[in-house]
């Protein structure tokens, strides 16, 4: 009996998920994506926390799961391409970068995006998604066909562009939403309706109730039948083209409304959006974009001001309290810790906290610290820098 208990232990054991990077899928250590074979690998446990490390091309996706993709032996067999991301309850913190020519081919499956659904407790924060081309039956949008997170769920900070194709439920960000808040984001997604009869369409995403906030779309929806922007409600201070849309003027109740292409380059039409911390605008030139995204090959193509990579700490000698200053040059999940001379840590002033581009303060309380020599160390996933100081009693 021993025997077969331990061999049945040995069997779980092997099929249990093991992701291919770095991470253990924690808060605190969260698995680190690198490439679209790490990002598929999501699908085995929807539950985890992900990070981006860098761009993601999902050209190959093209390629995959070559089969019957219409249920019909007289057409040749098609790429099925990126099998979608089921049912995502976990956090996926795409740091300012971009998973681009993502490929999705599945004209008779329903929820269909990079992840079908976005349920419970789910939260994806700063991910750009490039020159998709998604097509799905119902319910079909870039980033996810359903959203139901029960109110707890949040996507925040994200962008879609390419082409999303399918027959009801079709958004060019989302399928449609039930009650997962869309908060900071963007479309710039074609969305297809292949559909012959009514069918529920939106250039962004469909709703019928005020999740989506602070939003835009640009997407022209290619069907003969009614659109809309953001669903029955319209979103909140949301707003969309209604030149490249095709959508006509009209104001929603939240306060959205339908805007000229040069209204929507300025950015005094978008009262109550933080222009200083999460948007930026070339006025009069472009649609606003996300700060999130501006890593330091991009700033210079904005014309805003680059940040560096800095620490200093003041006074040195310190008493009883110092300031620790320090700056961040785009969106990255930043600690800093206190070591003495022989690299022992004594203090934690930041904890892994996810910062966008700028400068911060915070105060370091040293009275308790013995007199000596320390080092204030920043530290990201890209790398450190540290800082010498002194403290006297």
């Amino acid at each position: 009996m021993k025997k077969i208990i331990i061999i049945i232990f040995f069997i779980f054991t092997s099929f249990s998920f093991s992701f291919t990077g770095k991470g253990s899928g924690t808060e605190k250590n969260p698995f680190q994506i690198t490439n679209v074979y790490q990002l598929s690998e999501i699908d085995n446990k929807s539950d985890a926390f992900y990070i981006l490390m860098n761009d993601i091309d999902a050209s190959d996706t093209r390629n995959w799961n070559i089969t019957d993709h219409d249920d019909n032996r007289f057409t040749p067999d098609e790429s099925m391409g990126f099998t979608p991301i089921y049912d995502f309850s976990g956090s996926l913190d795409g740091r300012g970068y971009v998973i681009k020519n993502l490929y999705i081919n599945r004209p008779l499956k329903d929820y269909i995006g990079l992840f079908t659904r976005c349920i419970g407790n789910c939260k994806v924060q700063k991910v750009g998604i490039e020159n998709c081309d998604i097509t799905g039956n119902d319910l079909v949008g870039a980033m996810f066909g359903y959203a139901d997170g029960s109110r707890k769920g949040l996507i925040t900070q994200c962008y879609t562009t390419g082409k999303v194709t399918g027959n009801r439920g079709i958004g060019g960000f989302g399928g449609y939403d039930q009650s997962v808040d869309i908060i900071n984001c963007y479309s710039y997604c074609l969305v297809y309706i292949s559909s012959k009869y009514d069918s529920a369409a939106a250039s962004f995403c469909g709703s019928d109730y005020p999740f989506i906030f602070q939003c835009y779309t640009t997407g022209k929806v290619i069907t003969s039948k009614k659109v809309t922007a953001f669903g029955v409600e319209n979103g909140r201070e949301s707003y969309w083209d209604i030149e490249t849309t095709g959508i006509p003027y009209d104001r929603g109740r939240y306060g959205s409304k339908g805007l000229s292409t040069n209204d929507m380059k300025v950015s005094i039409n978008y009262p109550g959006w933080d222009f200083k911390n999460v948007w930026y605008i070339k006025e009069e030139e472009d649609y606003p974009k996300l700060r999130a995204f501006l890593h330091p090959a991009k700033v210079e193509e904005t014309g805003l001001t680059a940040y560096k990579l800095t620490i200093d700490i003041t006074p040195s000698p310190a008493t009883s309290t110092a300031q620790i200053r320090y700056s961040a040059p785009y969106s990255n999940i930043i600690k800093i810790t206190i070591t003495n001379i022989f690299g022992e840590e004594v203090a934690v002033p930041v904890g892994s906290q996810s910062h966008e581009a700028g400068h911060f303060s915070s105060e370091l309380d040293v009275s308790a610290f013995p007199s000596g020599v320390y080092f204030c160390v920043l530290q990201t996933p890209a790398g450190a820098i540290s800082k010498q100081f002194v403290v006297v009693h």
